[in-house]
């Protein structure tokens, strides 16, 4: 079950630091010219990232990916507490192929609290394996004894101590989602059934429907706000946000009907 993943590093740096097209989280974004800046609420959007897929592709051992073109995220802020919050939140997953960019200065109507520093990207290869509560476990749960403790936490601490430099990033692309509470496709799938934040009671009446459905979709990407790199933990505290699209979507490599989730401890 263990699957390639494009794991990734950041260095904090600076705009004038990072050619344009550089993958980076935070800074200002490279966009094509004629980019209309994302709003919600009347009110622009954060830039919070953006990944230059020929810079990537190397990694991406199952073809999965285009291989060129941007994915850029565009996240709103909850307008009582001021923060991210992940429940019904606007937000923008955009795939561009126009390579064609330029640095684009912020709209003149964000306030410069809601502008983050830079962070270079790096990518490297990494490999994931299923949450621990993801489906494709119970069959192993239910035939062996303490598969958690004696196969499961082994594996994924090796995975972590030989593969990945810093544990504490939950930033990647593909692969198994790394979520902090139970898997994020059940998550996705709720979303696609209305049924994010519904009551406990609905939830469990509805689990077959919601398991079945989470079977059709994959993680694209996390984004983890609780990196010392960067300054996302100023809205995003401990959490990971979660992108995801059904695996028809992802083998047409097509990113318009985006799902996000966002976890925190």
């Amino acid at each position: 079950m263990i699957r390639p993943t494009v794991g990734i590093k950041t260095k904090a740096s600076d705009d004038k630091n990072l050619k344009v097209g550089k993958s980076k989280i935070g800074g200002k974004p490279d966009l094509p010219k004629d980019f209309e800046w994302p709003r919600a609420n009347g009110k622009p959007m954060l830039f919070c990232a953006q990944y230059n897929l020929a810079e990537l592709i190397k990694f991406d051992k199952q073809d999965q990916l285009p291989k060129k073109g941007f994915f850029y995220i565009f996240l709103s802020l909850d307008e009582k507490w001021n923060e991210f919050n992940g429940v019904n939140q606007p937000f923008k997953f955009i795939f561009s192929e126009n390579e064609n960019i330029f640095r684009t200065e912020f709209p003149i109507d964000i306030e410069e609290s809601q502008k983050f520093k830079t962070a270079e990207i790096q990518y490297f290869q990494f490999y994931t394996i299923p949450d621990d509560e993801n489906y494709k476990l119970f069959k192993f749960d239910k035939k062996y004894d303490d598969f958690y403790f004696y196969f499961y936490q082994p594996t994924e601490e090796y995975i972590i101590e030989e593969l990945y430099e810093d544990s504490n990033k939950m930033h990647q692309l593909l692969g198994y989602d790394r979520s902090i509470q139970s898997s994020v496709v059940y998550e996705f799938a709720s979303k696609e059934l209305g049924l994010y934040g519904a009551e406990s009671s609905e939830y469990k009446k509805r689990w077959n429907e919601i398991l079945e459905l989470s079977k059709t979709f994959e993680l694209l990407l996390q984004l983890d706000c609780d990196d010392s790199e960067t300054d996302l933990s100023r809205f995003g505290g401990s959490g990971v946000y979660y992108f995801g699209l059904s695996k028809t979507d992802l083998e047409n490599k097509k990113f318009d009907s985006i799902k996000m989730s966002f976890q925190m401890t």
